[in-house]
């Protein structure tokens, strides 16, 4: 039987099964699928934890004899049988369908493991324990499911984010589950109440830095390139997460990008400030910016964002704050250089 991780505490409340096959590239959610299983385990009894690693010369006889031994501490026990990214080889699997066909009501044996294709979920010994087992796949969450995630984490802390706090926190960790949930763990004992809006969380991601990414988004409105220089030469020597400014000047564009569409379809500049809640004292240097960026300067600014952010995922930069130094530039007008890349970089560009 498949569930997935967010189905497992209501699966357990169903009971227990005598086997549990957790395997994906996400060690966050298996962490925590595993930890669930061994408490609600150990609260029935399950009180001693086996622990076996394999490798290429590993005995699977000493999981058998395990398996049907009785406890010298207790009467039931939890065997964690860890494979890595090892295969079981034949005479494995044969071992593991015998386990599947009789099981040990005093014993549970969880697999822990890489990510599975479907040719190993066909095997003969992983469908072996599909009658009487529960299959936990644990892969990367993305998109919809990373923020549907994100929200279940908010409310286990009792936290409200904006959705453009939500966006920062997954921008600035990478998509990093432990990382986040570090993140919002620290934002509950902070005691933060209400709605923790972006501007809210920003300085506690950048260690309270006296400039943040906020003076850099009203630079970008002036237009004032001795500003927008000033402001990423200081992130750069706080140390300022790289995504962080990145988030921001996405958030920017995207927003005038929607603000110039409405504008170019009739609607007046005073309407459309009001409609996407533009702050009164950002309404005059957000106009002056619609005025000034048209609309195929904003879509090449998005362009730099989608490269620079996929070649800073590859550690491809030079200096990844001289390249968003140049986009942020690119909010005046179009900048008669090209961005300094590498020849990897330059290739990755040309594709």
């Amino acid at each position: 039987m498949r569930i997935y991780p967010n189905q497992v505490a209501s699966n357990l409340k169903q009971g227990l099964a005598p086997f549990y096959l957790l395997f994906g590239e996400e060690a966050f959610l298996l962490n925590v699928a595993a930890t669930q299983i061994k408490s609600a385990a150990k609260s029935q009894g399950f009180d001693e934890i086996i622990r076996f690693a394999v490798s290429p010369q590993f005995d699977w006889q000493e999981v058998l004899q395990e398996y049907a031994s009785l406890s010298l501490f207790s009467n039931r026990k939890i065997i964690e049988l860890e494979l890595g990214d090892s295969k079981p080889n034949a005479a494995a699997s044969k071992l593991l369908q015998s386990l599947a066909q009789n099981p040990n009501p005093d014993c549970i044996l969880m697999l822990k493991g890489e990510k599975v294709g479907s040719d190993i979920q066909r095997g003969a010994w992983f469908k072996a324990f599909d009658k009487d087992g529960i299959f936990i796949p644990c892969y990367a969450l993305q998109g919809n499911q990373l923020f549907a995630w994100l929200d279940q984490q908010c409310q286990k802390h009792h936290l409200q984010l904006t959705a453009d706090a939500k966006s920062l926190l997954v921008e600035y960790n990478q998509d990093n589950l432990f990382a986040i949930a570090q993140e919002l763990e620290k934002l509950s004992l902070l005691g933060l109440k209400g709605s923790i809006s972006a501007e809210a969380l920003a300085p506690t991601l950048v260690n309270q830095s006296r400039l943040d990414v906020f003076d850099l988004s009203d630079a970008l409105l002036k237009g004032d390139s001795e500003q927008i220089s000033k402001i990423v030469l200081k992130l750069k020597q706080e140390n300022v997460e790289p995504t962080i400014i990145l988030w921001a000047l996405v958030r920017e564009c995207e927003s005038l990008e929607a603000m110039a569409r409405a504008v170019s379809l009739g609607d007046s500049i005073s309407n459309v400030l009001q409609q996407f809640k533009v702050w009164k004292n950002k309404q005059t240097l957000t106009e002056r910016a619609l005025r000034r960026i048209d609309q195929s300067q904003l879509n090449a600014i998005m362009t730099a964002l989608a490269e620079f952010d996929l070649a800073y995922k590859q550690h491809l930069h030079i200096d990844a704050y001289q390249h968003l130094l140049h986009i942020s530039l690119m909010f005046i007008g179009p900048l008669p250089f090209a961005v300094p890349f590498n020849n990897k970089v330059e290739q990755y560009a040309n594709l």
